[in-house]
């Protein structure tokens, strides 16, 4: 099967600090297909190459220099970060369309799969007439496009382009309801099917005997993330043990922000900002952390999580793990079982969680097992990967 997928997220080059989720999944469905992958150039990287036995083409949509719109924190926070941003956007969707165009026309692909309704969804629909008769498109939505996204404008946009398409998957069970509610597909039309991790080879559990220590949190610094709220809890932790630290891995526009928080509550000596990681090293940081604490939040903007991939990785490498209440958590975490929930924007409960899991070792122990048990049976990439393979299958043998 030939597979072309469209992404506005994928790495750079080998060590990249970009999220990997479709990097990995590419690279687990080329290992009995032929995957292509467009994505956004950058300055300092070839405009074709193959990476992983991924073929990639990159679309170029200004110069090097002013091509800030994907990476890096992703286009929603770019956006906000600068909004002389939003002159990129016409040339970014202009660019990715010509791509595309180009491509489907050459190679006659057997499943066309965009990643985001918004701008890869909308990009795929508008080509679909032009392409060749009966190519399956599938769409999938991490969250930010469906959240964040909203309003009569947007709304009628994401129906367009998703009537264009076959099927639309989405990474949690909530984003399925408001998919329905949104009336973007029709139910039999929507697919739950999260992102994974490698739990084998890459998020596996420290040696025996390791010794965990201190607290960490991984992901972009941005709103969403929820990070503010874990720095203002830090004073009440140091209050019963003085001697934890906290390590921040990641990289993003509330850096500077972050940093003042920390020396505004007088914790600068106990966080460490690691700055951006390649990916290769997270596990690293998972298998020496005692506890990881995932407190994201609803931002401003309605943008929020889909199903967080970074706690898979943490649960994978049983990590003692407290993350925030909300939808796309819930469809992993069993509270009391594999890791702790707490409400939102809740600095007192993530200081009593961490407390809690600081005095009960054997705790930290046992759901940290359940956790890995948790990510082992439903997330691994040999799982999530063979269903989206079943799917693009079904719908080639419906055309």
């Amino acid at each position: 099967m030939k597979i072309l997928v469209l992404t506005s997220t994928f790495s750079r080059w080998k060590d990249d600090t970009e999220p990997k989720f479709v990097d990995n999944l590419c690279h687990y469905l080329s290992q009995d297909n032929e995957v292509h992958v467009i994505a956004p150039h950058a300055a300092g990287i070839p405009r074709q190459e193959r990476m992983d036995g991924v073929q990639v083409f990159r679309f170029k949509y200004s110069l090097d220099r002013w091509q800030t719109l994907a990476y890096d924190g992703g286009i929603l926070p770019s956006l906000k970060q600068n909004r002389w941003r939003f002159l990129l956007i016409p040339f970014f969707l202009l660019s990715q369309y010509w791509l595309m165009l180009k491509l489907v026309r050459k190679h006659h692909y057997d499943i066309v799969h965009a990643h985001w309704i918004i701008p890869q969804g909308l990009i795929a629909a508008l080509i679909r007439p032009l392409a060749p008769a009966g190519t399956p498109l599938v769409m999938t939505s991490h969250g930010g496009d469906l959240f964040a996204l909203h309003g009569k404008l947007f709304t009628t946009i994401k129906k367009w382009a998703t009537g264009r398409a076959n099927q639309l998957t989405v990474v949690s069970s909530t984003m399925k309801t408001i998919a329905e509610h949104l009336q973007l597909k029709a139910a039999p039309e929507i697919s739950v099917i999260p992102m994974g991790i490698d739990s084998h080879n890459m998020f596996c559990p420290p040696p025996a005997h390791e010794e965990r220590q201190g607290l960490l949190f991984v992901g972009r610094l941005v709103e969403k993330k929820g990070i503010e709220y874990l720095i203002a809890a830090m004073p009440l932790v140091l209050a019963a043990y003085p001697d934890q630290r906290l390590t921040i891995v990641g990289d993003g526009p509330l850096n500077d922000h972050l940093r003042m928080l920390c020396e505004r509550h007088g914790i600068t000596e106990h966080i460490e900002f690691k700055g951006p990681v390649s990916n290769r090293e997270i596990p690293g940081y998972l298998q020496r952390s005692a506890i990881t604490i995932f407190p994201s939040i609803v931002a401003e903007n309605g943008d929020q999580e889909g199903t967080p991939v970074a706690v898979m990785e943490a649960l994978s490498c049983e990590c003692a793990t407290i993350v925030s209440n909300y939808p796309g958590a819930r469809d992993i975490i069993e509270d009391g079982e594999n890791g702790l929930l707490i409400d939102q924007k809740a600095p007192d409960q993530i200081a009593t969680a961490i407390i809690y899991f600081l005095q009960n070792p054997d705790m930290r122990q046992k759901m940290g097992a359940a956790g890995r048990k948790t990510v082992q049976r439903d997330y691994d990439w040999r799982i999530i990967s063979a269903r989206f393979l079943a799917l693009f299958q079904s719908l080639q043998h419906k055309t």
